[in-house]
């Protein structure tokens, strides 16, 4: 038996596309919950650089239709949550079948990524589907009752594999009240769910995110379950009727997430910091507290400077050296870099002229093949600049033989791998450059400071 939830994606007001994206797919693909991973695979992307292959399919979509939405209506994503019945199937056995059920609900037609998730007593599939097509020409068609469709898909599935399915679904309805609500942009568990999703990045751990939400002007009733109420609303809204995304576990769990990454990019950042220059300081008319404080500053970065070089084995001498050695190295590293990126751009620019060059051949035959050019081409002026254009590309690029989509595809995908990987290079070798010239500039000025203290002590 497999039960499937639903909901599409929005941006949260205080979230970009990628941050959007990013959060999703990361809390999907968690490696607690995905035995390491194991149990995460995508369709015509790759689990590790999806967010970047979402995010320039969106681009495309864009740049071939013309056409865009406003932020808080657009459906960036659709997620389908397909959860089983406790001990009938193994995990292995759930992916499989998550991975056929995401094929033919898309119809192979949108990228997708599927985790298969262990941590409860009900293994569980999270799959996050691109509302743009692979062809960048259209969006997803989320039609009426397509929840339902998702479910009788689900169970077919699971009879082929001889599991068990629910024999009479009953399918919880809206109130009219809150259809009519939704209808005009009003409905209280959307607006929640909105606030819900700001929220979570703003918050420390489940105890301030209920604080944050009382901020927002909500009243929480706290017992078995957590309820919310907006100034206005008659009935308080319980957050398990929210779907599972809004659990108190799942929402704590997101938390935790984000704080985890926020501590890795600390982590992550310079372990030294250059001096600060009191005398200017002084002269820009900055007063003894904040001299004093400089003082004790300088101190300590004098003492993260000294740590640092003898951490990677590395005196003042070997330092000028040091600093050239990891500069050469970040150059070398940022072409490669800029290298891929144009090779992923050439590759981006011949998948669009094939789309154009495709959707307007037939128009542009006719073309050919008219007597009445002229009047023609004014109905068909678009098309038929679009198609010579495409032309025009594959001469200048000497394409003979135009590749095949999925080859294409994949060397779209063997391309943004390479580059995600530069890119970790990439930020490795910058740290790295810029620690030693900023430990040079600052063992420079310790010198300078103790050769000025010497001269001093000479003279008296």
């Amino acid at each position: 038996m497999a039960v499937v939830h639903f909901s599409n994606r929005h941006i949260s007001k205080n979230q970009t596309l990628k941050e959007c994206i990013q959060f999703h797919i990361d809390y999907a693909k968690n490696p607690e919950k995905t035995q390491n991973g194991l149990l995460v695979s995508a369709y015509e992307c790759n689990p590790e650089t999806a967010t970047e292959e979402f995010l320039i399919s969106k681009k495309m979509y864009e740049m071939i239709t013309k056409r865009s939405q406003p932020k808080d209506k657009d459906n960036i994503s659709y997620m389908l949550m397909q959860s089983f019945k406790p001990e009938e199937i193994t995990p292995q056995k759930a992916h499989e079948i998550g991975y056929q059920f995401a094929y033919e609900f898309t119809k192979g037609e949108h990228q997708f990524v599927i985790s298969t998730h262990t941590n409860k007593n009900h293994i569980h599939n999270h799959i996050e589907i691109n509302s743009t097509s692979l062809d960048c020409t259209h969006k997803f068609n989320a039609y009426k009752r397509w929840g339902i469709s998702a479910q009788k898909l689900s169970d077919k599935i699971c009879k082929k594999h001889c599991l068990s399915t629910i024999k009479e679904p009953q399918q919880k309805g809206k109130q009219y009240a809150e259809w009519k609500a939704k209808k005009e942009n009003k409905s209280w568990k959307q607006t929640l769910k909105s606030t819900i999703d700001e929220m979570i990045p703003q918050s420390k751990n489940f105890e301030d995110f209920i604080e944050n939400i009382r901020k927002q002007g909500y009243e929480v009733k706290q017992g078995k379950q957590i309820s919310f109420r907006a100034v206005g609303q008659n009935r308080f809204t319980r957050m398990k009727t929210l779907g599972a995304e809004y659990t108190e576990t799942a929402i704590a769990e997101k938390i935790k997430l984000q704080q985890s990454k926020e501590k890795t990019e600390k982590t992550n950042k310079k372990s030294i910091t250059s001096f600060i220059d009191i005398e200017q300081k002084k002269k820009d008319g900055k007063g003894a507290a904040y001299e004093q404080w400089a003082k004790i500053f300088n101190v300590k970065q004098a003492a993260n400077t000294v740590n640092f070089l003898t951490e990677n084995n590395v005196d003042y001498q070997k330092l000028e050296q040091q600093v050239q050695n990891s500069t050469k190295q970040f150059n070398e590293i940022s072409n490669q870099l800029k290298q891929k990126e144009k090779q992923i751009k050439e590759v981006l620019e011949l998948k669009t002229n094939i789309i154009y060059y495709a959707r307007t051949i037939d128009i542009y035959k006719q073309y050919q093949k008219t007597k009445d050019k002229q009047n023609f081409k004014k109905e068909h002026n678009e098309d038929i600049i679009k198609h010579e254009k495409a032309k025009a590309f594959f001469e200048k690029t000497n394409q003979k033989k135009l590749p095949k989509a999925k080859e294409l595809q994949q060397q779209y995908q063997n391309l943004l791998a390479e580059k995600q990987q530069l890119y970790q290079q990439y930020t490795t070798a910058k740290k790295e450059m810029l620690e030693y010239q900023t430990a040079k500039q600052n063992m420079d000025k310790l010198l300078q400071t103790k050769q000025k203290s010497s001269e001093k002590d000479q003279e008296i």
